[in-house]
């Protein structure tokens, strides 16, 4: 019986010290939360860190995975969480603009939450230049190693934005690469003064300005092999080099969308050093929608707005870019000529927010001997016109529905998709990388011209229809914001369709009259501007017809795959120029070239004035005559016949781009043998016939000139013009002052009773 009290007592004993272990644990847990890092607390998985900054005058506060383990894993292996805590410290290293004297407690307090001291971040303290650069510093022992982190400021920094338009003509950008240096150097200089260890790991991460920094600056210190691992992450990243290596352990994040990463121009030669990670976006992704949908959610949880979401001025501002190529075919001519105006302008104003008033500044200054690239000028000029009109009046986006412009955000509407709140709302709308990263960059835009419904498949399901009203339907509702993108016109729609697949596009004639359906593609990559133009298609369609249109096939843009009918005609489309685009696609910009449309005025002008000069010399000489005249008759005549003359020029102006070859011949050939015709029945001297052959020739004489005389107006096509019209101007003279007043309707009795 003893022995079995002493083992009750035991197993008691056994008891309470467990309970009381369990006890301890608990309060040990308890104090270990309690003695968290201000911002960081604890769940089921993660540790999360808190980071805030300003996002057009209101403070948002973030939550970021954070783990000491990160410092841990391979730098050169892909970490989705790592990849958001590095954004989280590029976002806190923007500067608060609205407090002078603490433009850097973002980043301080970021830097503190997350473990690390020896917060060095003096270059905050020192007004912003076209020169300067602002960064912080600070360390953390963890376990053997230290890990220094740099973080760059890449928004809110004022005049340090005209480092990005400072390229140069060497191997690296050249404002990037002048700033690097500064970073580098505070880099050693921060090593030498605070850390001893051997063991050093280096993070650093970037935002914009910041990220080019970053990739130059992560690049060199890989290099210097003086860290055990650096560790690089950079958002909305411009291109650095101009000889890049695939270095694995930087990852450069870039919204497709975002023309920021787009300079330098990769036509130059520009890249980035690292490996891309592209973002989906609605013109290269067929599964953007989903994406989007979640992005907008986080977005709302994040900004308490909507997100916005308009890849119409997207490719806008990538046309901008185009005819900037074209203007400066590549670094060095941009170096030399454009480049000094640009950082001018740049230096008085402060921000991205006017950066198209800059840009129109200095094209305003910019000289060139060279009368092709002034055309191009003249075109680019028309069009930052027409650009500042339709987004800097108040009246021109008052209607904008939310998800396209923000009201809040002003101009800065135009460059939304290099802004923060964007790539994070990306980033939480998905934790599949594969999800969220897509290396196609490659699209299409369809062109179409006829009265046509439009129907688009993705192979096994109709993704939108697209009504010849303009009205536009997913899953038979009304959907004009859906994917893929659509802009209906007068007769004209233009859908922007990606080329991760291949889609089916069916035309059905609506015309009640027999019509030409045409269309054509432009495939474009989002690595470089220029645009690749497809055959121009054209049918002879009847009301119920269809055609059936494949994209992305073949390495074509567009193939037709099948119709009712057999007749077709194909054009191989003139080389791709932005003006050419624009115009084909009609897209917001209806006087394209205003420079073109001057040119017509003073045609006008001229033909006006000759035929000002000519009344009066006809009046003069019916006078002297003592024939009858009519002041009002004549000045009446004249402006009619004017009417018509430039009716005609004006509507061949405009939409000669859009025919195909064929039908120029076609109209051409039907010009001569009227011209042969008239020329023979005015032979055959027939009084009643005359005035009507007379007409004819002239009028074919134009149709031809006209047809073979495309493009802008040239001096020389301007005076063969203004003599055609002084023929047919005189034709028209001689019906008027005819002998015979009645002599029309006579001929017309005549006919009558013949």
């Amino acid at each position: 019986m003893k022995i079995g009290k002493k083992t009750e007592k035991g197993k008691n004993y056994r008891m309470n010290v467990q309970i009381k272990k369990t006890v301890l644990m608990i309060l040990c847990i308890c104090m270990a939360v309690a003695f968290l890092p201000s911002g960081v607390y604890a769940d089921e998985q993660n540790e999360y860190v808190e980071g805030r900054f300003i996002d057009h005058d209101q403070t948002v506060t973030w939550e970021y995975p954070y783990s000491d383990e990160f410092f841990y894993k391979p730098s050169d292996k892909y970490d989705h969480d790592f990849a958001w805590l590095s954004m989280g410290l590029a976002i806190a290293a923007f500067r608060d603009e609205k407090q002078p004297e603490a433009e850097d407690h973002f980043l301080i307090e970021f830097l503190e939450n997350m473990g690390f001291s020896g917060i060095e971040t003096e270059t905050y303290r020192i007004k912003p230049t076209a020169d300067s650069i602002s960064y912080g510093l600070a360390c953390k022992k963890i376990g053997d190693m230290t890990v220094l982190t740099c973080a760059v400021c890449g928004f809110g920094y004022g005049k340090e934005w005209a480092s990005n338009l400072t390229v140069g003509d060497f191997e690296r950008s050249q404002g990037f690469n002048e700033a690097a240096e500064k970073v580098k150097a505070a880099i050693d200089d921060y090593m030498e003064r605070n850390i001893t260890d051997e063991k050093v790991k280096l993070w650093i991460a970037g935002y914009s300005r910041a990220a080019a920094v970053s990739n130059i600056t992560a690049a060199d210190c890989t290099e210097s092999g003086r860290f055990e691992d650096v560790y690089a992450y950079t958002f909305a990243t411009p291109r650095t080099t101009r000889k890049p290596v695939a270095y694995p352990n930087i990852f450069n994040i870039i919204n497709k969308d975002d023309l920021v990463p787009k300079i330098p121009l990769s036509d130059w030669g520009y890249e980035r050093f690292g490996i891309d990670m592209y973002i989906v976006s609605p013109e290269t992704d067929s599964n953007f929608g989903d994406i989007l949908i979640k992005a907008e959610e986080e977005y709302r949880k994040m900004f308490s707005a909507e997100m916005v979401n308009n890849p119409e001025i997207t490719y806008e501002l990538r046309i901008l870019f185009d005819y900037l190529l074209m203007l400066n075919p590549d670094a060095a001519v941009y170096s030399e000529f454009l480049q000094p105006l640009m950082i001018k302008f740049m230096t008085e104003e402060d921000g991205m927010e006017e950066a198209l008033s800059v840009l129109f500044k200095a094209l305003n200054e910019y000289r060139t001997e060279d009368p092709v690239i002034g055309e191009e000028l003249s075109a680019l000029l028309d069009y930052l016109t027409t650009m500042i009109a339709t987004y800097y009046m108040p009246e021109a986006v008052a209607n904008q529905p939310p998800s396209l412009w923000d009201p809040v955000l002003g101009t800065v509407n135009l460059f939304y998709a290099h802004l923060a709140p964007g790539y994070l709302a990306y980033r939480y709308s998905s934790d599949d990388p594969e999800e969220l990263y897509s290396d196609n960059t490659e699209y299409i835009k369809l062109i179409i011209y006829g009265n046509v419904d439009v129907s688009v498949s993705d192979g096994s399901t109709v993704v939108k229809e697209i009504l010849s009203d303009g009205t536009e339907l997913v899953d038979g509702v009304l959907a004009p914001y859906s994917f893929p993108d659509a802009n209906c016109y007068d007769n004209k729609v233009v859908i922007t369709l990606p080329s991760d697949k291949s889609y089916d596009v069916t035309l059905t004639s609506k015309s009640l009259w027999p019509q030409t359906i045409s269309y054509t593609g432009l495939a474009f990559s989002g690595d470089t501007l220029r645009a690749k133009a497809d055959d121009l298609y054209s049918y002879i369609m009847f009301k119920g017809q269809t055609a059936v249109i494949r994209t992305a096939y073949d390495g074509r843009a567009i193939e037709p795959t099948g119709s009712d009918h057999t007749d077709i005609s194909v054009f191989t489309e003139a080389l791709y120029s932005p003006t050419t685009a624009m115009r084909m696609e009609n897209n917001r910009i209806y006087h394209l070239n205003i420079s073109g449309f001057s040119d017509m005025v003073m045609l006008l002008i001229v033909l006006l004035t000759a035929q000002l000069v000519a009344s009066i010399i006809l009046l003069i000489r019916r006078r002297k005559k003592h024939l009858k005249r009519n002041v009002k008759v004549t000045l009446i005549w004249h402006g009619l016949m004017l009417f018509v003359f430039m009716t005609l020029e004006f509507g061949f102006w405009y939409f000669v781009p859009f025919i195909s070859i064929l039908k120029t011949l076609a109209s051409t050939v039907v010009g001569i043998i009227i011209f042969v015709y008239a020329l023979k029945g005015c032979r055959e001297q027939n009084t009643d016939w005359k005035f009507f052959w007379n007409y004819s020739l002239v009028l074919a004489a134009f149709m031809v000139l006209q047809n073979l005389l495309l493009g802008k107006f040239m001096d020389w096509k301007a005076i063969m013009l203004i003599i055609v019209y002084g023929l047919f101007m005189a034709v028209a003279y001689d019906f008027l002052w005819h002998k015979d007043r009645n002599y029309i309707f006579r001929f017309v009795k005549r006919r009558a009773e013949a």
